[in-house]
Order: structure tokens, then sequence, then C-alpha cells
């Protein structure tokens, strides 16, 4: 876990690098494929861009200047943007919550609505300006650039065309409550969080309702962690876990979901085949320590974003800061191939350390040379002497991200 820029519990509006840069309540996150970080700076009511060299400046909006305007760079004015997704043309999509708006922003910082009107509440499906949303939250771009929005406020998640076509894609516009059930015959309570999956599946954190749904392509809504209506937070099996609030949420490249746990102060890790981990933070202790795991300290955090190298970025809101955190992964061990076969998650393209060791109190030893990971696994084998051994793998420090 490190700090990539703001200073803990010091909210400010300052565009500078690494600690000396200020955000007030980060919330939504995105990452580009050459790692630079994009940031719905909700109270101070900008789009944000945090460089790969650290340095954070301001792609659109002005800072602390609330409004409704479209118009390149400075000249825009959003309201509580909440939302992020990139475009496959490397365009943001905006979740303006204050102004009940999707926007859309090219990587220039040129700023126009894509549907909803500016300062109107309500729920309508229709083209363009005549939708309605309330208080829209997360985003997510599926295949063909359709984007799927958390509507909070309408209890909805909703389907937006490239052109600004909505549709009300599954829940009960302005119902709340949890039922599974198809499209709109199922039932959310206050859904922040949105992500696509591979197979074309949405993963929802309904917040208010302590649970993860799952929405297949034909709109068939499940719960897929959690119980409805009970908060807590106990690991384990999807149906015994327990979620605070959960927020934004994360899938890496090997279909595991990653959840910010706002309400507990912590990130939340749930398997493909829904085991749930507490991967980093403590729960119900808010702080600002930068660590591995249970060491880490967050205060709210919300936004959540799988970098390329496979790291996490999670905007922690209430200390003002963007932070990096790399994901414990699964090691195993077996014996084939000529000795001992040491085998673990792993990222495309990262650099990894099996280290070994014949007891406990002894030393780490390099296992050979580091490990460059091909795919989404990788491996390394002991050939040397048998008997009781203990084994690591250490991910290399990385240059940038």
């Amino acid at each position: 876990m490190r700090t990539l820029a703001g200073l803990p519990e010091t909210p400010g509006a300052v565009d500078a690098a690494g600690p000396l840069a200020r955000f007030n309540d980060p919330a939504g996150v995105v990452v580009a494929s050459d790692g630079t970080i994009f940031v719905a700076d909700s109270r101070n009511q900008v789009i944000r861009r945090l460089a790969t060299n650290g340095v954070v400046s301001t792609l659109a909006g002005a800072l602390g200047q609330a409004g409704a305007v479209d118009g390149a760079g400075g000249a825009a004015r959003f309201d509580s943007p909440s939302g992020l997704a990139l475009t496959a043309d490397g365009a943001l999509v905006v979740s303006d919550t204050g102004n009940h708006t999707l926007r859309r922003v090219t990587l220039a910082g040129a700023v126009t609505t894509l549907a909803g009107a500016a300062g109107v509440a309500d729920f309508t499906d229709g083209a363009g300006g005549a939708a309605r949303f309330n208080s829209p939250l997360g985003l997510a771009v599926a295949a063909g650039g359709i984007i799927f929005v958390a509507d909070c406020g309408n209890h909805v998640i909703r389907r937006v065309t490239t052109g600004g076509a909505v549709t009300t894609f599954a829940g009960a516009g302005e119902v709340w409550g949890w039922r599974d059930g198809i499209g709109t015959n199922a039932l959310f309570y206050s859904p922040v969080g949105v992500v696509v999956d591979a197979g074309g599946e949405l993963l929802v954190s309904d917040a208010n309702n302590h649970v993860i749904r799952r929405i297949a392509t034909n709109a068939v809504v499940t719960t897929f962690a959690g119980a409805a209506g009970v908060d807590g937070a106990a690991d384990g099996p999807a149906t015994t876990a327990r979620f605070g609030k959960p927020a934004e949420l994360a899938l890496d490249a090997r279909g595991n979901l990653y959840v910010a746990d706002a309400l507990l102060h912590t990130i939340r890790k749930i398997t493909r085949a829904g085991f749930v981990s507490t991967v980093a933070g403590a729960v119900g202790v808010d702080g600002a320590v930068d660590g591995a795991n249970g060491v880490a300290r967050f205060f709210n955090p919300y936004g959540l974003a799988v970098a390329p190298r496979g790291q996490l970025v999670v905007t922690d809101t209430y200390n003002q800061t963007v932070r990096e955190l790399v994901a414990p992964f699964t090691v195993a061990v077996a014996a084939g191939g000529g000795g001992t076969v040491i085998e673990w998650e792993a990222v495309a393209g990262a650099v990894y350390q099996v280290q070994v060791k014949a007891t406990l109190s002894a030393p780490w030893a390099d296992l050979g040379a580091p490990v460059t990971a091909a795919g989404t696994a990788a491996s390394a084998v002991d050939g040397g002497a048998g008997g009781t051994k203990f084994y690591r793998v250490l991910r290399a420090a990385e240059v940038g991200r």
C-alpha cells in the first residue's frame, strides 16, 4: 500500500505533484491503458488527472465552482461528479450526480451532456435530454459502448446507448427494496457501484441492502454475496459473508471482484467461486496508514480501479487521497517438474521473486532469478534437496505504474 497523491485528512484544491496535491472527497476513479489515473473530485466539482509521474492536474471543470455548463476544460462546470468510466475511444463518461446527468469528457477536456437534464431529478426513460436520473453514481461500459448506470436515487440500473437513449435494465423506478427477479421485477436499495465481467454480466453493489447482486445478460437479477438487509463484516462463502456499505467495484484479469466497503474502511475480495476475504484495512477502524493487508488503514474508501499492472487504485475519500495497493494473490506448492513447483496468481508483465527458507527462524533467500509473468499465472521450480521448506512470492518493485 502506498499513497500516490494528496495528504491524509487535508481537503483542498491544489494541482501539484504527489503529497502536495489536494483533493476534496475524491470519488470515482478509472485508469487508462498507459497508467494515467482519472478521478472524479466530487466536492471540488472537477475531473482530475494523475499522470504516471505523480503530477495532478485538472482536466475539466473549475476547482470549487459548481454548475452545469458544457464547454472546454476550465469553462465546463459540474455538480458533485461521482462516477467515471472509460469508453473505447478513450473518452470519459461522468455521472454528474448533483446535476442528475451523464456527461462525456474527451481527453482534451471538452465536456458535453450525454443524457439527463441538469438540476432535474426524476425517473424517465428517453433519448438524451428527455431522460431523467436521480443521483446517478457508478458507471460501466460494456461491449458496443453501452453504458450501465447505478441510478442510486431511483434504485435502478439504467442502460444508455452511445447516442444517449436511456432505458431501465433492472429494478423498479423510484421503488426501493430487495427482490431477485427479472428486469423491472427485481428491487434494489440505493445501488452504488457497477462493473461488467468478461461474459457481459453485471455486478452491482446494492449498498443499502448490504449485498452484491449479479445481473445476467437476460436481465435476471440474483444475489451474489451477502444477506439482504443484514450488515456486518464476515468473510467466508458468499452466502454467509456480510458487508457494511459496499461502494464501487473493480474486476481483475482473473475475474476476482474487489469491493470498497466504505462503512467498514476496508477493501474486500470476492473470488469467482464466491469466497469473500478482507485484503486491506481493519474492520471499523479508520486511519491513514500505508502498509500491507491488515496494517493499512482507510477512511471511507469509495472508488476502485485496476491498473494495467494489476494493482488496485483506491480513492480514500475522507482521507482526501488517491492510494495504490497490490492485492494478495494465491500461491500453491506441489511436487512435480523435477522438484517442488511453486505456482501463483499473476499479472502479465509483472515481475515476481520466489523466496525459500528451511525453518521459520531462518532468513529468506531468493530462489533463482526473478520471474516475469507471461499471463495470469506464473511458476518456478525448486530443484534442490527435499525436506520441509517454506516459500513466499514477492512482487518486485515497479517503476511507475
